[in-house]
């Protein structure tokens, strides 16, 4: 994958439009601004318009756990829309019934119709309502759409390394998804290392895990720090090394081209073409299945979480 300065910089260079920036970031050239925002309405504008095909680069699972009397749960930070009939319960793909329309919705709480299934939700006030309330601890996975169309390798001040689990720090997600933050109640610390490393003692995880985020994420991923490096999701480019989510850049770059040309008063009209064209190519080739967390009671290995008392593992 290519940074984002380096997508600029084809950009820039294509038809000879303009000089190629140095930097994108930390600098007032005229040419670096226009493709920062070039960069960053690309990236929106496809979203807004490939629907729910074309977005397989975009594809996150959210992990959380149902807790009785409890009704309301936030949405992931990058929550943009639901992949249909990808919710599991406890491993199985069983029912979640939604999203649920208002009038039935208003029936659910009223009792004026009868439930369909053991769960219906519906998404308002940028949570997840779920009719009737919990009445015991659940693990559910969704899979759904990302609004964070970039991605970094993970630095410092990203995760929350406090805790037994390291925890990303909002508004950064994951790349490949988001456990909510409530289940670091019911998350198990694992430690299947000691063995390998010896006996907790004075100074052990001093001396075991450094404060470099790479190391100390070898917790989750022993293999951390050999690519591929653990990555977040983020709203925005906000670095020269940053990379855009999608693994095929070519339709970004062919975009910073012709709104840079537009920008600078040049003739648009035929990169803007193209740039539309590529478009409806990917979003109709690239319809990717979602990624889903390998679930189930097997043994602890590496990027197994413990949840739910320790009865499942999601990876």
């Amino acid at each position: 994958m290519r940074s984002i300065l380096e997508i600029a910089q084809e950009a820039a260079e294509r038809d000879a439009t303009a000089p190629a920036p140095q930097a994108l970031f930390n600098t007032n050239d005229r040419i670096a601004k226009i493709l920062r925002t070039a960069a960053h309405d690309v990236m929106r504008h496809y979203l807004r318009v490939t629907g729910w095909t074309g977005n397989s680069d975009l594809h996150s699972t959210w992990a959380f756990s149902l807790l009785p009397g409890k009704y309301a749960y936030a949405l992931p930070p990058d929550f943009l829309r639901v992949i249909p009939e990808t919710e599991q319960r406890n491993g199985w793909a069983m029912g979640l019934v939604g999203p649920a329309t208002p009038q039935q919705w208003s029936w659910w709480l009223t009792g004026l119709g009868a439930v369909a299934a053991p769960l219906g939700w519906r998404i308002k006030n940028n949570a997840l309502w779920i009719e009737p309330t919990p009445s015991e601890a659940e693990l559910v996975t969704i899979e759904y759409i990302s609004k964070y169309p970039v991605v970094s390798y993970v630095k410092a001040g990203d995760y929350n390394l406090r805790g037994a689990v390291p925890v990303a720090e909002s508004p950064f997600v994951p790349r490949d998804g988001h456990i909510t933050e409530i289940e670091r109640d019911i998350l198990v610390p694992d430690h299947p290392n000691d063995a390998e490393y010896g006996e907790d003692g004075a100074g052990y995880e001093e001396g075991q895990w450094p404060d470099d985020p790479h190391e100390i994420l070898k917790r989750l991923h022993p293999l951390s720090g050999e690519a591929p490096l653990p990555q977040v999701r983020r709203p925005f480019f906000e670095a020269d090394e940053d990379m855009p989510a999608f693994s095929d850049d070519y339709m970004l770059s062919l975009g910073m081209t012709f709104q840079l040309q537009r920008a600078l008063g040049l003739p648009y009209a035929e990169r803007a073409a193209e740039f539309e064209h590529e478009m409806e190519v990917r979003a109709n080739t690239d319809a990717g299945s979602p990624r889903g967390f390998t679930m189930g009671s097997r043994d602890t290995g590496v990027e197994a979480w413990p949840v739910g008392d320790g009865r499942w593992l999601i990876s």
